[in-house]
């Protein structure tokens, strides 16, 4: 972690012009009135495997009351479909960081949320901390989950990459500067792995829109009250004014064929969620001064 507070005072500046958007002025699908729709579709370039989110992405790569819908860790076949439908319902889209694992389980949930036009981007194979592995094993872990997903459905991978519990070192950004894959952080974490109500997970999400304006938001599709809370959380981001980006990529990843994935198995993600969940709020709530932060 030493190496990633040194790394983060040198990142943002170092990467910058690595970060190209574009957009459509319109709407990626029209879509019933009344809806959430999507506002614009954004172009990612991530070439030079920039950073996206708190802390070292470029606020302004949303503007203000902008958002982008993330979910974490599935697919899994009864919260992700959950999740998919409430999303159909308001002709809205989203970022979908899976599991290696997790999609080896249940490919035809992955199909599924392909096919309803969502982005897929990778979050390991089985969820480990990526900033205390050796970059073999931590390469592993992400080329495998790589690979998984385009076996699965061919042509959808994004070269966009979420680090479990928002852990990474130098060596780990290094490596994904190299492979040309973005690097997504967060802006506004739900907590949904922690508060298993839906009414906390609303209240949590829109505390973090009211306080920041806009940005990216963190939720996880393995859980029932995710699934349950998104309908109404949804209705209350519309009415508040706030428009979805959709993220697509402007290219696709360059795979590193045949990785063989980590032996492990899909249960693991979430018995890794439980072991590490409080190193996760450790990183996300320790105090560090400006020039200091924590990744």
């Amino acid at each position: 972690m030493q190496m990633a507070r040194k790394f983060g005072v040198i990142a943002w500046g170092a990467i910058a012009a690595a970060i190209i958007v574009t957009s459509s002025a319109r709407a990626e699908d029209t879509c019933p009135a009344g809806t959430l729709g999507v506002s614009r579709t954004a172009e990612v370039d991530t070439t030079g495997g920039p950073w996206f989110g708190e802390p070292y992405g470029n606020r302004d790569f949303l503007a203000p009351g902008e958002i982008v819908l993330t979910f974490d860790d599935g697919p899994s076949p009864n919260d992700t479909r959950a999740i998919l439908a409430a999303l159909a319902k308001e002709c809205t889209k989203a970022t979908f960081f899976v599991v290696g694992s997790m999609v080896a389980d249940h490919p035809e949930v992955l199909k599924e949320v392909v096919a309803q036009g969502h982005t897929i981007g990778t979050h390991t194979w089985s969820h480990p901390n990526l900033a205390i592995m050796s970059i073999s094993r931590a390469t592993q872990e992400i080329e495998s989950t790589f690979d998984e997903v385009q076996k699965v459905s061919p042509g959808t991978v994004a070269p966009f990459f979420r680090y479990p519990y928002l852990s990474s070192n130098k060596t780990t950004v290094d490596y994904l500067h190299s492979r040309n894959i973005g690097q997504f952080a967060i802006d506004v974490d739900s907590l949904d792995w922690r508060f298993h109500n839906p009414k906390d997970v609303i209240r949590k999400v829109m505390g973090g829109l009211k306080s920041r304006g806009r940005g990216i938001i963190l939720m996880h599709d393995i859980h029932k009250s995710t699934a349950d809370a998104l309908p109404e959380l949804l209705a209350q981001i519309k009415a508040a004014g706030f428009k979805v980006v959709n993220l697509k990529p402007k290219s696709q990843v360059q795979l590193i064929a045949d990785v063989t994935p980590p032996a492990t198995h899909a249960t693991g993600v979430r018995l890794a969620a439980q072991k590490f969940k409080h190193q996760r709020t450790a990183m996300r709530t320790r105090k560090t001064p400006a020039a200091d932060p924590i990744w």
